[in-house]
């Protein structure tokens, strides 16, 4: 009896520290198998250009390979619900946008996710800030011409987005309610649709990124009004941001990310964000993606991207309750 309940206190006592083990094993051999990295988009598009760059990078670092899978559909819904469900391992990534973390739980009031429930952040890869062009025939040069004629013609200036509830439509309404304005919002289904609404002049002003308005900027045939950045930008030096003309709060980016699902351990978190460190030192994907209108940063990590999601989430929600914006069908 004496040695059995010894014996017994010993396993139990083994078994105590088994979880502990199993997340240490866990965590030591990872990666030992390829990583799918979620892009809750379209092939082709922005999100999937940096994704494909950073998974090559990522991969190396990491010493295996990131294969990008595409889960278009439901302003990103689709996909983040997919990383969201996945076996919290580290084996499955999101490519996070605005959208993903802190807009579609703003505009759905059914939710198949919760960002802050069920998803974790890693790393921000990058910035992406908005320009506000103009069809060239629309007779302003500058934002305070831009405003003074929207003034003058309230409701006429249609402004295009690539679609309801995106970061594109709500810039656009939270410049009209800063500037006192009032503009007729024309949703298109995606960005090339957009910008070529823009050239044929059946919308005069869009809130895009710089990258797919570049061409036709340097073309003549949309003009750049203002930036939404902290600073001027590489790509457009002559273009003034929104503070240096007057609307010193009007700071709006699309922001690119990595997020995993919530349970994966800190360790493997901690390894994934030194592997997007090393993708972001990476000169040739800096001198690459802010010649195309990124602003990458020096480097990030869990905390600091969290900070930017909950900062952004801040100024989305008030316009979006005070606008009554919403996804629901």
């Amino acid at each position: 009896m004496h040695h059995s309940s010894r014996r017994m206190r010993g396993l139990l006592a083994a078994l105590s520290i088994l979880p502990g083990m199993q997340g240490l094993a866990h965590g030591a051999g990872f990666p030992d198998k390829p990583i799918t990295l979620v892009v809750p988009y379209a092939p082709g598009a922005t999100t999937d250009t940096i994704a494909r760059r950073v998974g090559a990078l990522m991969g190396k670092a990491l010493g295996t390979t990131i294969v990008i899978e595409n889960k278009p559909g439901a302003n990103g819904v689709i996909g983040a619900t997919t990383v969201a469900r996945a076996a919290p391992n580290g084996y499955t990534m999101l490519l996070s946008t605005d959208s993903s973390s802190v807009l579609n739980p703003l505009l759905y009031t059914n939710l198949s996710y919760n960002p802050d429930k069920d998803l974790a952040p890693v790393a921000l890869l990058s910035d992406l800030p908005l320009v506000l062009v103009v069809n060239s025939s629309l007779p302003v040069r500058d934002l305070k011409e831009f405003v003074a004629y929207a003034k003058a013609h309230p409701g006429e200036i249609n402004y295009g987005s690539t679609g309801n509830g995106g970061t594109f439509h709500l810039a656009g309404e939270l410049f009209s309610q800063q500037a006192g304005i009032r503009m007729t919002h024309v949703p298109y289904k995606g960005g090339a649709p957009a910008v070529a609404a823009m050239v044929g002049n059946e919308i005069q002003a869009l809130f895009g990124v710089v990258g797919s308005n570049l061409s036709q900027i340097r073309a003549g045939k949309l003009r750049p009004i203002a930036l939404a950045a902290r600073e001027r930008m590489p790509t457009l030096p002559d273009v003034p941001t929104f503070a240096e003309s007057g609307y010193k709060d009007f700071v709006v980016q699309v922001r690119y990310g990595l997020s995993v699902p919530k349970a994966v351990p800190r360790p493997i978190v901690e390894q994934l964000a030194a592997a997007a460190n090393k993708a972001l030192a990476d000169p040739e994907f800096r001198g690459t993606f802010i010649a195309q209108g990124f602003v990458p940063p020096a480097s990030s990590d869990p905390a600091a991207y969290q900070s930017l999601i909950d900062s952004d989430r801040r100024v989305w929600t008030d316009l979006i309750r005070q606008k009554n914006i919403s996804l629901d069908q």
